[in-house]
């Protein structure tokens, strides 16, 4: 006999209670009174008999029915036909979820999480059956559910870490489709993992029903101590006609302790610039700033390299660099005014992330060649360009092109053109008088607004407007900015893959002041880069990207990536590209026919979070997703020998045994007995 929570035992000092009752109780005699004797002094009476056990039932009742509640608490069972039940009682169903995230690369976690599968994978006998499931981001069914041990070894010695971050939800939600359609009578998931807290959220929604087991077994240690290098900013400059590149490097230290002196290097194409020390507070993050370098071909591999600890994947970090292209300007101008651009051109002449090239000139001279190559057309104060005219402007900007139109007293449009803008033009608005107009609405959502919303970050509040041109939008326009008096300041119309922003004032001195204000030069900036639709190029990415290679390679050869552990895809001609960024490190692709030159290059770096070692209580992923709470963290899972019953099966065993509910009936029969007895016993010395 076993018991399940043996601790309840102690219950069974309570057996001295009805041995206490029984040697105190006193029996009740009938007592005469004789009035002659009321001033006799009182001698008290004692009694050697009336200390003694005289109901010897009663007492063994009242003792049997304490000691069945308490056993009934503890769950008994039979430990010997659960050994039997195990070996002969069915089959058993067991799915192995193996965690070989990035994480589980730390110190020995792998080793251990492989040896307690392993030790799983013993467990099994008879018409046991396991199925090892493998996981990180996503989860994999490795070996399908077989009872042949050995094929389950060899699988589980070919599992590899990997470089994904830890999702619990996929793992959990395969298991359980596993089990759900086992007709075994014994159904068990085994979780072997770090159960890193980043990897549940509590809203994966996995739920396992009846009959079915959770049982962790956790690889993790006390110290998460752990030092990565989570991200790369970058500085770009120019110097004597090169592009000068200012590399910072982002460290983060996961654990409690301070570390010092810690080598942080960067090597460009594999060779070392330069190392720095670095002392990094507990749980503190810092930044490092190496020696400007000159970037001059395009696929510039770097690294970032921060000394050493248990998890070596996040010391590391890559990233690729090519020099910044120019996003090309046509400003159009009024031939009469030569200042109308001139605060606009010093704006533009400003930037480097990225570099604007613009070209002014007068409306008058323009041709339909101009618009060629031209990733944004700003017309300033201008009027409607005749080269722009039958549709040519139009379908500038339907094949992706951008039009800036800013307001003034020179600007004109034709009614042929109407389309092109986000509205139409009213009367001139007048607020010279009094201090003016201001901007009393931006709509922050909008990518040009956007880097204004934090606090600090721009006011145009201060902006004073004299004049502006009334505009009434169309009702697929949008409005992303307004005056004080609720008239339009900006506005945009989508046309194909184009779009047009009618900004209602100037840019200049002549119609507001807000040239002259610190918001201006990052207005213009991102008017210009997002009616350029200018996107930075990608640097790194992150594991479990996708990526389109049909956009970033323009010819439509055959391709062959190589991925940062020498394994080669190869992708037709006209395929649909899409390739899935599963390792840390660089990729190299080539086209077909290529010859010389430096290959694209892609480098992938592990998830941020994965850098974060914390684990999560267990009982809390098992408790969410049976709905009960297990009392312990299991470190082997199943029997290591024969005749061994595990955790599990003890509790299995108890539950269909349930000899603690005949217990407990039992003790209440006796009580009710002993009740009636007791009762009787009562009036029979009453009247004796």
């Amino acid at each position: 006999m076993s018991f399940l929570a043996p601790a309840f035992l102690l219950g069974l000092a309570a057996l001295a209670i009805p041995v206490f009752i029984h040697l105190i109780q006193r029996e009740r005699k009938r007592v005469i009174e004789f009035p002659s004797l009321m001033f006799v002094r009182r001698i008290p009476y004692q009694s050697v008999r009336r200390r003694r056990i005289r109901h010897w039932l009663l007492l063994m009742m009242r003792a049997a029915a304490i000691l069945m509640i308490v056993a009934a608490f503890a769950r008994p069972f039979l430990r010997q036909a659960a050994a039997a039940a195990a070996i002969a009682g069915g089959s058993r169903e067991i799915v192995i979820v193996l965690d070989q995230s990035a994480s589980m690369g730390f110190g020995d976690h792998w080793q251990r999480a492989r040896d307690a599968a392993h030790q799983a994978v013993r467990s099994l006998s008879g018409d046991d059956r396991g199925t090892l499931v493998l996981f990180g981001r996503n989860a994999e069914e490795n070996m399908r559910a077989t009872p042949d041990r050995v094929r389950l070894d060899a699988a589980i010695d070919a599992a590899r870490v990997g470089s994904d971050a830890t999702r619990y939800g996929p793992a959990l939600k395969l298991a359980e489709s596993i089990l759900v359609r086992s007709q075994a009578r014994r159904r068990e998931a085994i979780v072997i993992s770090d159960f890193q807290k980043t990897g549940w959220s509590g809203a994966e929604d996995v739920h396992f029903p009846d009959g079915m087991t959770l049982t962790p077994v956790s690889v993790a240690t006390p110290s998460t101590a752990n030092l990565a290098v989570p991200s790369v900013t970058f500085a770009r400059a120019s110097f004597s006609g090169q592009e000068r590149i200012t590399v910072t490097a982002g460290l983060a230290n996961k654990g409690g302790e301070p570390v010092t002196g810690v080598p942080v290097t960067l090597d460009i194409d594999g060779h070392q610039i330069q190392t720095q020390n670095v002392n990094v507070g507990g749980s503190a993050a810092t930044s490092v700033s190496f020696t400007p370098f000159t970037l001059a071909e395009p696929n510039v591999r770097g690294t970032i390299r921060a000394g050493s600890d248990l998890l070596p994947a996040d010391n590391v970090f890559h990233f690729v660099l090519a020099p910044s292209k120019p996003v090309s300007l046509l400003v159009a101008e009024n031939g009469g005014r030569n200042d109308s651009t001139l605060y606009l051109s010093k704006a533009l002449a400003i930037g480097t992330a990225p570099a604007f090239q613009a070209d002014v000139m007068p409306v008058e001279r323009i041709t339909p060649a101009h618009f060629d190559k031209r990733a944004v057309v700003i017309l300033n104060d201008a009027a409607f360009p005749p080269a722009g005219a039958g549709g040519v402007l139009k379908r500038f900007v339907e094949r992706g092109g951008g039009l800036l139109v800013v307001v003034g007293e020179r600007t004109t449009w034709p009614t042929s053109e109407a389309e092109l803008l986000p509205g139409r033009f009213g009367a001139q608005v007048d607020r010279a008088s009094g201090r003016g107009g201001t901007i009393g609405f931006l709509d922050y959502s909008h990518p040009v607004f956007e880097v204004f919303k934090a606090p600090r970050s721009g006011d145009f509040s201060g902006a004073r407007i004299f004049r502006y041109r009334s505009l009434e939008i169309g009702p697929t326009d949008r409005v992303l900015a307004r005056f004080d008096d609720g008239a339009v300041a900006a506005a945009e119309r989508k046309l194909g893959a184009g779009r047009v922003i009618v900004w209602t004032s100037t840019l200049d001195d002549s119609w507001s002041d807000l040239a002259v204000k610190p918001v201006f030069l990052p207005l213009v900036h991102q008017l210009v880069k997002y009616l350029g639709q200018y996107e930075p190029a990608a640097s790194w990415f992150t594991v479990g990207q996708v990526l389109d290679l049909s956009t970033r390679l323009k010819n439509r050869t055959e391709r062959v990536v190589v991925t940062p552990s020498n394994r080669r895809i190869t992708q037709s001609a006209g395929a649909p590209g899409l390739l899935e960024l599963d390792e840390q490190g660089v990729y190299e692709i080539r086209t077909a026919g290529a010859s010389g030159g430096r290959p694209e290059a892609i480098a992938v770096n592990l998830d941020p979070p994965e850098s974060d070692l914390t684990p999560l209580d267990p009982r809390e992923l098992v408790a969410a997703v049976t709905g009960q709470a297990t009392p312990s963290v299991a470190q082997a899972p199943g029997p290591s020998a024969p005749g061994e019953v595990s955790v599990v099966d003890e509790r299995e065993a108890e539950r269909r045994q349930a000899i603690w509910w005949y217990l407990l009936m039992a003790g209440v029969l006796i009580l009710a007995a002993e009740t009636v007895i007791s009762n009787r016993l009562s009036r029979r010395e009453k009247f004796l």
